[in-house]
């Protein structure tokens, strides 16, 4: 059977986003489980002590139940260039565990530090985020999503960025991309279009 994964931000003992990651995780749990009930993360988890204040990265795993929660010490990435790689075949609608098609995509990156993956001729997700670019005026996050993320979700419900199909031939049009999922706000990794290597 397979597993699926939430990731989940607690921040100083607060659990960030929690409700979008709880229509996520029921939502699939329907769509390929045919779960009708409705869990609750926050009132099967027990936060330990331990993780009580800094930034934890919180792992859910589940499939019709909640299978196993662990808990690991956030630390950020250093991103600095994404290298464009491509995959028409590549299909990931779901948190799965399994995450062996990104990583072999993730294998191509040469001397980046990360990916910008490419379906159709369109852009979707970097391999661990959703991605916004800027035009200088507005935020715009890719239409086609391998995945769509939680905090995207967040952000489009706030109209603090807005969804539209771009092009790999666009990415020029924009100044700058940024990378966005449960621990990263717009901006937090910010990187120039010109450090998108194709």
């Amino acid at each position: 059977m397979c597993q699926l994964i939430e990731s989940v931000c607690l921040e100083n003992g607060i659990i960030k986003n929690i409700q979008y990651h709880n229509m996520r995780m029921n939502k699939s749990r329907t769509e390929l489980f045919g779960c009708s009930n409705f869990l609750k993360i926050e009132d099967i988890m027990t936060i330990p002590r331990y993780a009580q204040t800094g930034i934890w990265k919180i792992r859910i795993h589940y499939s019709e139940s909640i299978t196993k929660i662990e808990f690991e010490q956030y630390k950020r990435k250093t991103i600095h260039s994404l290298q464009i790689v491509f995959s028409d075949s590549i299909e990931y609608a779901y948190k799965y565990a399994d995450r062996t098609s990104i990583a072999q995509l993730f294998e191509k990156r040469n001397n980046a530090d990360d990916i910008l993956i490419i379906k159709g001729g369109f852009i979707t997700d970097s391999s661990s985020a959703n991605v916004a670019f800027s035009n200088g005026i507005e935020w715009i996050t890719p239409a086609t999503p391998l995945l769509p993320g939680t905090k995207r979700a967040k952000l489009l419900d706030e109209g603090i960025i807005k969804e539209d199909y771009i092009a790999l031939k666009d990415i020029r049009k924009f100044s700058h991309i940024c990378l966005i999922n449960a621990f990263l706000d717009v901006g937090n990794i910010l990187l120039p279009t010109s450090k998108i290597f194709f």
